[in-house]
C-alpha cells in the first residue's frame, strides 16, 4: 500500500468538530479517514495508508469503522437475516438505535419504524414518548419521531405498510417517497406516490381531501396539530394515539388495540380493529 496521499485517493476535506464526526463522514466508499485536532479538519480517502503518515502535520489517520445508518447499510454489508440490529441513523457511533430489519420482503433492507404483533403495548402516548420512541423492536414498537426524521431527511425513502388480518392474510401498500420533518417542523409528513399494493391507498389520494395525510403535522393527545377545528383527533375517544391526522383519517395504525374502538385502521379495506392481527411500517432508501 502507498504511504503517501494522492488527489485520486482523497474524497474530500471538511471542517469537523471531532474525530467522531469525522468518522461519520466516512461512508461506504471511504476506507480511511484523517482528523487534525489543530485545525478541526477531516479528510476521507479511498485507500488505507501505512503508519508513516501518522505524524504528518498534526494529522492522525484511522481505518474506517463501519457505521450502519439503516438496515439497507447492513444488507449491503452482508447481513441477510431478518432480526434486531444496532443502527446509527444520525451517523455517529454515540447514538445507537435498536431496530428491526426485514431482509426478505421485496428484496429486503427495510428498517421498521412501527411494528405491532401482540397488542400488548399501549400506543396512547404523549408527544415526548412519540418523539423518543417506545416499546421493543422484538415485538411492538414505535422507533421514535426523531429517528424517523433522521432515517428520511436525506433519502426520501420508500414506505412499506402492511396489515396482517386475523385469518393470517397480509395486505400491503408501498409508497415511493416518505419524509418526516424534525420536531421544530412538528414532524410534518410528506408522502408521494405511486402507491401500489393490495391494501389500497388510504394515506395519499383518498376519497376525501380532508383525510389525505401528506403535509399533515404529527399530533398526540397532548399536542393538537391536526386539520380538524374544535377538537383534537389524537385525543378523541375512538382514536387515542399519535398520528399525522387531518380531519381525522382514513388510515391510522396506532389505534387502540381493543377492537370495539379502533375505527378505520385502513379504510375501506380494513374498517375495524376486529380484523387486525398485526401492523408494520418500514422504510428503505432508494
Amino acid at each position: 500500500m502507498d504511504n503517501k496521499k494522492s488527489n485520486e485517493d482523497l474524497l474530500g476535506e471538511h471542517n469537523s468538530t471531532s474525530v467522531i464526526e469525522c468518522a461519520a463522514r466516512c461512508q461506504r466508499e471511504c476506507n480511511f479517514y484523517g482528523f487534525n485536532p489543530q485545525t478541526n479538519k477531516c479528510r476521507t480517502h479511498t485507500k488505507v495508508f501505512k503508519s508513516g503518515m501518522l505524524n504528518e502535520g498534526g494529522w492522525r489517520y484511522y481505518s474506517h469503522v463501519f457505521i450502519p445508518v439503516d438496515c439497507k447499510d447492513l444488507q449491503l454489508d452482508g447481513y441477510f437475516n431478518s432480526g434486531v440490529y444496532e443502527i446509527y441513523p444520525n451517523g455517529t457511533i454515540t447514538s445507537p438505535v435498536q431496530a428491526y430489519c426485514d431482509m426478505t420482503i421485496m428484496g429486503g433492507g427495510w428498517t421498521a419504524i412501527q411494528k405491532r404483533i401482540s397488542g400488548s403495548l399501549e400506543f396512547n402516548r404523549n408527544w415526548t414518548e412519540y418523539k423518543n420512541g417506545f416499546g421493543s423492536p422484538v415485538q411492538d414498537v414505535w422507533v421514535g419521531n426523531d429517528v424517523i426524521h433522521q432515517l428520511t431527511k436525506e433519502n426520501n425513502p420508500a414506505l412499506y405498510v402492511s396489515i396482517t388480518l386475523q385469518n393470517g392474510t397480509t395486505l400491503y401498500e408501498m409508497y415511493d417517497r416518505f419524509f418526516v420533518s424534525d420536531e421544530a417542523g412538528k414532524y410534518q409528513l410528506f408522502l408521494a406516490g405511486p402507491a401500489t399494493g393490495t391494501l389500497g391507498d388510504a394515506m395519499l389520494d383518498t376519497r376525501h381531501s380532508s383525510s389525505s395525510l401528506s403535509g399533515m403535522y404529527f399530533s398526540t393527545p397532548d399536542r393538537d396539530n391536526d386539520g380538524a377545528s374544535g377538537f383534537n383527533c389524537a385525543a378523541y375517544s375512538e382514536i387515542r394515539g399519535g398520528w399525522w391526522f387531518n380531519y381525522c383519517h382514513m388510515a391510522f395504525l396506532n389505534g387502540p388495540w381493543s377492537p370495539q374502538s379502533w375505527i378505520n385502521p385502513w379504510s375501506p379495506t380494513v374498517q375495524s380493529g376486529t380484523s387486525v392481527k398485526g401492523t408494520t411500517m418500514m422504510v428503505r432508501r432508494h
